[in-house]
């Protein structure tokens, strides 16, 4: 009887093993899915990055403009350089630097269209607004960063290939953020020159990749 209870004993033992071995080897397979999926993702992210720097770095400096790695942001940084005080109408100046700049952003965005989810332009202000309250300056630096902003996707329209107009229109967003994010010094006050602004930024494809991952996950 003895002998009987512990080969049953001795067969329940195995299964659990098998059982827990099969399960932890499905565990580390899914485990390592998940972290390729991650993977791609950031290769696609610094891929991105790697190609703005290789068309656009020799441009930064005589275009007061910079690239930020972690968000693939291309920031154009001085004022006025940008639009005619207190007004949407562009400068001479940024007028030309998007003419020359819009058709390659466009033609690089639509070559990594596969990894891209949206591109926003956003016009950013300071808080500054003459003789107005605090609540006053924020709507109508919010009407004003808006009006920019629409002025810069016309213009960038305007210039688009015929041929990227549809991509464009499907993937392209115009937001006007006021003083809603501005650049802050290194005593965390409000910088106001850098925080006139416009930015161009890549939005990589992370919904998909969740989604990847879920179902890794969920099978």
């Amino acid at each position: 009887m003895m002998s009987a209870l512990m080969m049953v004993f001795m067969f329940i033992s195995v299964s659990y093993a098998f059982q827990i071995s099969k399960q932890t080897k499905a565990l580390e397979d899914q485990t390592e899915k998940v972290s390729d999926i991650t993977k791609a993702y950031e290769d696609n992210h610094r891929r991105i990055y790697e190609e703005l720097m290789t068309r656009f770095g020799p441009k930064l400096q005589d275009w007061k403009a910079e690239i930020d790695k972690e968000t693939l942001t291309f920031r154009f940084n001085d004022p006025a350089l940008l639009f005619e005080a207190g007004s949407a109408e562009l400068t001479s100046t940024f007028s030309d630097i998007l003419s020359e700049f819009w058709p390659a952003y466009v033609a690089l965005a639509i070559k990594n269209s596969k990894d891209i989810r949206e591109v926003k332009i956003e016009g950013h202000t300071s808080s500054e607004w003459a003789s107005a309250s605090l609540d006053e300056s924020y709507f109508n630096n919010m009407e004003l960063s808006q009006e920019r902003t629409r002025a810069t996707l016309e213009f960038c329209y305007s210039v688009t290939p015929l041929s990227a107009r549809g991509w464009v229109r499907n993937l392209v967003t115009a937001n006007g953020m006021s003083f809603s994010r501005p650049i802050l010094d290194d005593s965390g006050n409000e910088a106001r020159e850098n925080s006139r602004r416009v930015e161009f930024t890549i939005i990589v494809d992370s919904s998909s990749t969740l989604d990847q991952i879920m179902r890794e996950i969920n099978d």
